[in-house]
């Protein structure tokens, strides 16, 4: 199959994953588009990429380049006006990463009315949140895990142990800071929390610093006497080591989150989570995806509230690894089973 692949987002390539730090949406494309290419299938990506490359077999081009004149499968990712890009196609598939929402405004409801695409979700829970008006055709395809995350090394955790941040410092990073700080911290002093943040880490560096990030930034380093380290973000290839070194992993329910890429591949390395519910109970939407990728009590904890995500964080930092070993091992189990291959072959039942 002749299969185009549309993204209009940020400048990244098929090259990318093995070179930088990449968000979960960005990887999932370039990932999508080596399988389906290693499966024999003729594959462009089209998107904010420089200059014209071909790597593992799929040929990428900048945005502004010529369409190919024929094309049997269309997939639109993120953006509902990717639908309108070419006329010719047997096949048109709507890749949506995040918030169904998008998909009821008056603009994309005209797109989808007029294409009637396939739409792909990526969990049950982003399928469920839509409020359609008619019905489409819909599928949930789960996305895969980078081959860096299938492999079958032991996790190997750090001494002094060390609890890790990946979301947004936007996302609750404050309150997490301040439970470190003032109830966890104390009771094991000698652990260290790492935030994986761009932004945060260039700052730390000299650089300068988002108005919007400033208070987070200035309380995380108020903080580095109670063992808070700023961190950069890296490539999947390097990622995976801190993942299999750490003691747990530290998220919040973010609203609108649907697929929590960072919490699925630290699973995948038996790395136990201890989600927090922020501000109380949310609406049971908002939790819906966080159980897609952490089974509660088996491979991390959901917390209702602080106290408990204070003493499960404590649990999972004693030196008594025994909580840690367990939830460790049924992660590894039960999260790292899902590669892109196979994924390719979920999306190729589409093509037909």
């Amino acid at each position: 199959m002749r299969v185009l692949m549309l993204d209009d987002s940020f400048e990244f390539d098929g090259s990318s994953t093995a070179d930088r730090p990449m968000g979960g949406a960005e990887k999932a494309f370039a990932n999508l588009a080596t399988a389906l290419a290693g499966r024999g299938h003729e594959v462009t990506a089209i998107n904010q990429c420089t200059r014209r490359k071909s790597v593992n077999n799929v040929s990428w081009l900048p945005f502004d380049s010529p369409r190919p004149p024929e094309t049997d499968v269309l997939i639109a990712f993120r953006k509902p006006n990717l639908l309108q890009e070419q006329d010719d196609h047997k096949r048109r598939i709507f890749w949506l990463w995040g918030a169904p929402k998008i998909l009821n405004q008056p603009a994309n409801q005209a797109l989808l009315e007029k294409y009637d695409p396939i739409i792909v979700f990526t969990g049950e829970a982003n399928r469920r949140a839509w409020k359609s008006w008619r019905d489409f055709s819909e599928f949930t395809i789960v996305p895969g895990l980078a081959d860096a995350y299938l492999g079958d090394q032991v996790p190997m955790p750090a001494e002094p142990p060390v609890a890790i941040v990946t979301t947004h410092p936007l996302h609750n990073l404050d309150a997490i800071i301040d439970l470190w700080q003032g109830r966890i911290h104390p009771k094991i002093p000698g652990a260290e929390l790492h935030i994986y943040s761009a932004s945060l880490a260039k700052a730390a560096s000299g650089g300068e610093v988002n108005k919007r990030l400033a208070p987070v930034f200035d309380k995380a380093k108020a903080a580095e006497n109670a063992g808070v380290r700023l961190k950069q973000p890296l490539a999947d290839s390097k990622m995976v080591a801190v993942y299999y070194s750490a003691r747990v992993h530290l998220y919040p329910v973010i609203k609108d989150e649907y697929y929590c890429s960072t919490l699925a591949e630290s699973q995948s390395c038996g790395l136990p989570a201890v989600v927090s519910q922020f501000g109380g109970v949310r609406e049971k939407f908002d939790l819906a995806p966080i159980y897609e990728r952490v089974q509660n009590g088996l491979s991390g904890y959901i917390a209702p509230d602080n106290d408990a995500f204070v003493n499960l964080s404590l649990e999972l930092l004693d030196d008594d690894k025994t909580m840690y070993e367990s939830l460790s091992r049924d992660a590894k189990i039960l999260q790292s089973d899902r590669d892109w291959q196979t994924v390719a072959i979920d999306f190729e039942k589409l093509f037909k």
